[in-house]
């Protein structure tokens, strides 16, 4: 604890002591973690709104009797029996939820279940291929720019989306792969900045408050955009769009005017909060931009943990990214809902997914705080809870259809809160095993794990042709073992371990940045010869 005598040195020059943690509910690094959890729920809500919009974009009609009058030789069978059944589900259905038929809003576009699926995929085709020149990026360059610039691009693309849509629907594809472009960034720029804002004790906060806005997104665009498909301008679902575009584009005003790459060119920041920040992490960064050539890609290849976190990764976003882009479509064609209630209950898995991904790492960091569990166990504990546990519900779900309505949302629930417990797992597990590359690995496995993205929808748009709760269930059960697979894969090959290509590196002498309050560049080499 510091002692008096320093608490009268007020520039710090000759003060050994660290700087005092500054308030954190007048900070600037708040005010960071709020527009940055801002930009993730524009974010989120360009990247979902499209799953609701595109219930009400698509004639229903005429698409499930494309799908449900073709034989398994693809010639149309216009047989009594299959009229008459799909009659009697409708009707069913409709008894069941207690609407009429003609609430199931039909829309412009006749476009088939594969269709679909590529409108829904291409999103993932761009959020894959630029997750780590995004992180490279902001590297560089700054992430306040890269984030600024990258989700413009997606802004711009979403407000374009009407017009696109109705011109054609490659053209509408080649739009979400823009919009897929500028989202895939954010994540790994957000990181860079982080790394340079957020000091050590601090990182789980400010970062889980960020990344929030992902999951806030989800919760409040899904039920908005079903209530606009219905009572909105332009048809209804094109108002989706250009609400959530003109929304992130004033969003990134603020972000423009408020944020910095770091605390030093902040005009906002105090002295005091400036220098904690700075002294916190001089150990941990410097000046000098990283180099490529110093980046151990070989040895991630050969790693097993690296490869543990990179498979978990995927299989998780392909049972997330199931669920996130095919909900609103399952609630429609299996529940039978109607288009406002789509939009609410949708929302509801991801209520419960952002309890359970805040409450679950506080659950993990007892466990190892009290040395219940080792670190490695703890991960692989969390990460089978995240990846397996859901899967009983998954399952459980595929038997159900739209006369058991309530037992359905509840199961969906369930199997996506379940998937939060991997945030304290695989999701932190580069931090663990090569804390010094965490951001260079997550960029690997979360691009990696993108390509799930326009997989999975691709697979569940031909599986479900016939919009059929058979159908469905082939879609729930691939997405299980899937998932499964991961979890069991994440258990065999994961560490907790720092691993020896980092170990190596994390005990090199560090650059330590001339600040206030710190030795010279002069004392810190010379430190660093005797340390060698």
């Amino acid at each position: 604890m510091p002692g008096k005598n320093h608490e009268s040195t007020q520039d710090g020059t000759h003060d050994s002591d660290p700087p005092k943690a500054t308030p954190f509910l007048r900070s600037t690094r708040l005010v960071l973690a709020l527009l940055g959890c801002l930009m993730f729920f524009h974010l989120y809500a360009q990247r979902v709104g499209m799953s609701v919009a595109i219930v009400c974009m698509v004639n229903q009609t005429a698409v499930a009797e494309m799908g449900r009058l073709q034989t398994p030789t693809g010639v149309a069978d216009n047989s009594s029996d299959i009229i008459s059944k799909a009659a009697d589900r409708n009707s069913r259905c409709s008894k069941a939820s207690g609407q009429s038929n003609g609430s199931l809003n039909d829309g412009p576009f006749v476009w088939e279940k594969s269709i679909q699926g590529h409108i829904l995929g291409a999103f993932f085709y761009g959020y894959t291929v630029s997750q780590i020149p995004g992180g490279l990026m902001a590297e560089q360059f700054g992430g306040k720019w890269v984030v600024f610039g990258f989700l413009a691009l997606s802004s711009v693309a979403t407000l374009l989306t009407p017009v696109a849509a109705r011109f054609s629907f490659a053209a509408l594809i080649v739009l979400r792969v823009f919009v897929g472009i500028g989202s895939g960034a954010l994540f790994p720029a957000m990181h860079s900045m982080w790394g340079k804002w957020a000091p050590p004790m601090e990182r789980s906060k400010l970062a889980g408050l960020t990344y929030a806005g992902c999951m806030i997104g989800n919760v409040i665009t899904l039920p908005v955009s079903g209530v606009l498909c219905q009572y909105g301008f332009d048809g209804g679902w094109g108002s989706v769009f250009y609400l959530i575009g003109i929304s992130s584009v004033v969003s990134l005003v603020f972000w423009a005017i408020f944020t910095s790459d770091t605390p030093d060119s902040n005009r906002y920041i105090s002295t005091a909060e400036r220098r904690y920040i700075v002294h916190s992490l001089k150990d941990e960064i410097s000046d000098r931009k990283p180099k490529l050539s110093e980046v151990p890609w070989l040895e991630f290849l050969k790693s097993g943990p690296v490869w543990a976190i990179i498979i978990a990764n995927f299989c998780m976003d392909w049972g997330f990214y199931t669920l996130l882009t095919n909900i609103p479509t399952f609630y429609s064609e299996v529940l039978r809902f109607d288009i406002t209630s789509n939009g609410l209950y949708s929302a509801l898995p991801f209520i419960g997914l952002w309890i359970t991904m805040n409450l679950s790492p506080i659950l993990a960091d007892h466990l190892r705080a009290k040395k219940i569990l080792s670190t490695g166990n703890t991960r692989k504990l969390f990460t089978a809870i995240g990846l397996v546990g859901g899967t009983v519900f998954l399952v459980a779900l595929s038997f159900l259809d739209c006369s058991q309505t309530t037992l359905a949302v509840t199961l969906l629930t369930l199997a996506v809160t379940a998937s939060g417990n991997t945030f304290p797992g695989f999701f932190v597990n580069h931090m663990d095993i090569a804390p010094i590359y965490a951001g260079t690995l997550m960029g690997i496995s979360n691009g990696v794990a993108a390509m799930s993205g326009f997989m999975a929808p691709a697979i569940a748009a031909a599986l479900t042709t016939s919009q059929s709760r058979e159908a469905w269930q082939k879609v729930f059960f691939i997405s299980a073992g899937v998932q499964c697979f991961g979890g069991l894969m994440f258990i065999v090959l994961a560490s907790g371990e720092l691993q020896p290509w980092a170990k190596t590196r994390n005990e090199a002498a560090p650059v330590v940045l001339d600040v206030i309050g710190s030795p010279s560049q002069e004392t810190a080499k010379a430190a660093a010869v005797t340390h060698e």
